[in-house]
């Protein structure tokens, strides 16, 4: 990112052809970060026309004046470059149409992994299930280059107690908190088979009471509190169509606050699936 000022002073004619020129650059250059997007190029335009007003009260120049006048050449809306203003416009009435047909943006954050992406193959939003029940929807995992279809049930949650976090290094800053156990059963229904690798479980989350979402505990090595039918993922697993695998996950909740719902985290774009838990 840079950021370009030219002082003047300037006649209206030089004046308009600098400003133009640079405005140019502004529309085609400035939108390629969030801050941008969102702050910095709205405020560089917004700044520019105030400019713009200014050289507009200058008398022209007078004929005879000694230096060459630059050539102010087309006005900006003459110019290709004032399409690339759509982006922003886009972009938030992309954002306004999400919000009224999902109620809201469904989540702030999301996964990503050196297997790829994930994404859903509806992005409606789906009604809450029980525990054991499949996913409706086959969610979309990609893993080796290729993309498999899963359909993803959460079949049980097993609490543990604080203790059991005093394994950790960092154990002082989980005062409070708890070991949740979620098992997760996912199957391939479809897409590319074989397919090595995918990481099916790392979009699943919790949610406890208040709707509080609980945090993915990553182990380096083990805990001895983990119970002896947890089993991670196999991450090097090479999955045929059919195939299912049962897996388990770690998450830290409040202690003394009961999980009521397992999650899986679909896109931005889209509500997360939702089972309860009883």
């Amino acid at each position: 990112m840079r950021f370009l000022k030219l002082d003047g002073p300037f006649c209206r004619t030089c004046g308009t052809a600098v400003l133009r020129d640079m405005t140019a650059k502004t529309m085609w250059q400035g939108w390629w970060s969030p801050i941008s997007l969102v702050i910095i190029t709205p405020f560089t335009l917004i700044w520019n026309a105030v400019v713009n007003a200014k050289l507009k009260k200058l008398a022209p120049p007078v004929p005879g004046q000694p230096g060459q006048q630059l050539d102010p050449g087309k006005s900006l809306l003459q110019r290709p470059a004032i399409y690339l203003a759509l982006i922003p416009i886009i972009w938030f009435t992309l954002l306004i149409i999400q919000i009224v047909t999902d109620g809201g943006l469904s989540s702030s954050s999301g996964s990503s992994d050196s297997s790829g992406f994930h994404a859903s193959d509806n992005n409606k939003p789906q009604k809450t299930l029980e525990l054991g029940q499949p996913s409706a929807q086959a969610q979309e995992v990609q893993g080796d280059g290729k993309t498999g279809k899963f359909t993803i049930t959460p079949q049980r949650v097993v609490m543990g107690k604080p203790s059991d976090l005093a394994e950790l290094d960092d154990k002082d800053k989980y005062q409070g908190k708890t070991l949740a156990w979620v098992y997760v059963n996912a199957k391939l229904v479809g897409g590319d088979a074989p397919i090595k690798g995918p990481l099916v479980g790392s979009d699943v989350g919790v949610l406890s009471e208040g709707d509080e979402p609980g945090t993915r505990l990553l182990l380096i090595g083990d805990l001895s509190s983990r119970p002896a039918d947890c089993k991670e993922e196999d991450t090097s697993a090479t999955w045929q169509k059919g195939d299912e695998h049962s897996f388990c996950r770690p998450f830290i909740v409040p202690d003394g606050k009961k999980i009521t719902t397992v999650t899986y985290f679909r896109g931005f774009s889209a509500a997360p699936l939702k089972w309860t838990v009883d």
